[in-house]
């Protein structure tokens, strides 16, 4: 009996030992799969973009909803006392005084986030830019700032540190003029205790489902920059690749 149940634990062991390989190799595609796939949600939050700083803000409004006829005849002028004209004054001072504070707690709010939320700070001198960049390229961050893409290079180390931004209509605005980085051209990021330099090596016009630009060479300190392209209506992605200057 014991030699029956030996047997059949050597008769277990090897089938473990044959099929280990295989369902390791099983499992690194599922994981591979997995990355590919939230490589590529991230990407897609670039091509939604927006088109204006209302849009950025959710403040716009739409001016064919105010009828001007409508708006002319409710408006009656009448004289009004003195008294009745400082009540109303005061009633605007408090109002505008509410505003302000609803502002300024909002700025608060925002300022806070991104100051927990931060991998460092982006800039490149050539255009102008110099932005925080956010941990996760989610649709909230990506509306604030540049993000980093999760699951990519780790900034200052071997791999490929990705970033993506939007570009919209507004110059100057995010990755905006990243089409006028060339080669040699510097980026820098700064996390509060160390400097990071690199120098462009690279820029490329690829498909959106054209991932592959996020994996690294297991060799060097990369970086990567994405954004939409064209601005207007965009079909590609731009992509700026760097490495590191020690």
């Amino acid at each position: 009996m014991k030699r029956k149940i030996f047997s059949t634990m050597i008769i277990l062991a090897g089938i473990i030992i044959i099929a280990y390989p295989k369902a390791s190799e099983i499992y690194q595609n599922y994981r591979q799969q997995k990355l590919m796939e939230e490589w590529q949600q991230s990407l897609s939050i670039i091509d939604e973009g927006y088109e204006n700083e209302e849009d950025l803000y959710g403040i716009g409004i739409d001016s064919t909803d105010i009828n001007a006829d409508e708006v002319e005849s409710d408006v009656i002028f009448t004289e009004i006392s003195l008294e009745e004209e400082k009540r109303l004054r005061r009633e605007m001072l408090k109002t505008e005084q509410l505003e302000i504070k609803r502002l300024e707690r909002e700025k608060k709010q925002r300022d806070d986030y991104i100051k927990n939320n931060m991998d460092g700070i982006l800039e490149i001198e050539k255009i102008n830019l110099k932005l925080p960049i956010l941990r996760g390229a989610t649709e909230k961050n990506m509306l604030i700032s540049v993000a980093s893409i999760n699951n990519t290079g780790t900034l200052g180390e071997i791999g490929n540190y990705a970033i993506a931004g939007h570009r919209n209509r507004t110059y100057g605005r995010n990755f905006n003029r990243l089409d006028e980085v060339e080669g040699g051209d510097i980026i820098y990021i700064r996390d509060g205790e160390n400097n990071y330099k690199y120098t462009v090596v690279e820029k490329l016009y690829v498909l959106p489902e054209e991932v592959w630009v996020l994996n690294g060479n297991n060799m060097d300190k990369e970086i990567t920059l994405i954004t939409c392209h064209p601005r207007i209506n965009p079909t590609h992605r731009l992509i700026v690749k760097g490495k590191i200057i020690e």
